[in-house]
């Protein structure tokens, strides 16, 4: 039962994603006129976070596609800890997108910690793969 609520939890939030991205992309071109311009650092953190919060997106619809339960007590913790990694990196992202942008410096504190939760997340899933093999 839990499988299939993260399975559906994914899907739905990687759908919905997809979604916001698009309305991201209409606030970026008509609130500030797409970017025209704009000086290069704010223009940047812009882009760059619209295109980080497609990846967090696709990433989170892909796990709702493709998410199979894990059979041994270890791997569903390791599991269930890259779902929660995973679906908060793309509410960090998307917090990101819109903030960091008016931030001093180009500082990016909520991009930073959505994608290394992803990267992180990436070598979980691979250490748990590995895992798995091993003990089989």
């Amino acid at each position: 039962m839990r499988s299939t609520l993260i399975k559906t939890l994914h899907f739905w939030i990687g759908l919905v994603g997809i979604f916001v991205f698009i309305l991201t992309g209409q606030y970026m071109d008509h609130e500030y006129i797409h970017l025209g311009g704009m000086p290069d650092g704010p223009r940047m953190l812009f882009r760059s976070g619209h295109i980080y919060f497609l990846l967090a997106s696709v990433i989170n619809l892909v796990l709702g596609v493709y998410w199979l339960r894990a059979t041994r007590k270890v791997s569903r913790l390791i599991q269930t800890l890259i779902s929660v990694i995973v679906l908060l990196s793309v509410f960090l992202l998307l917090v990101g997108f819109f903030t960091e942008p008016h931030m001093d410096n180009l500082l990016r504190p909520y991009s930073r910690l959505g994608l290394y939760g992803i990267f992180g997340a990436a070598i979980l899933l691979v250490l748990q793969k590995v895992f798995d093999h091993k003990v089989q």
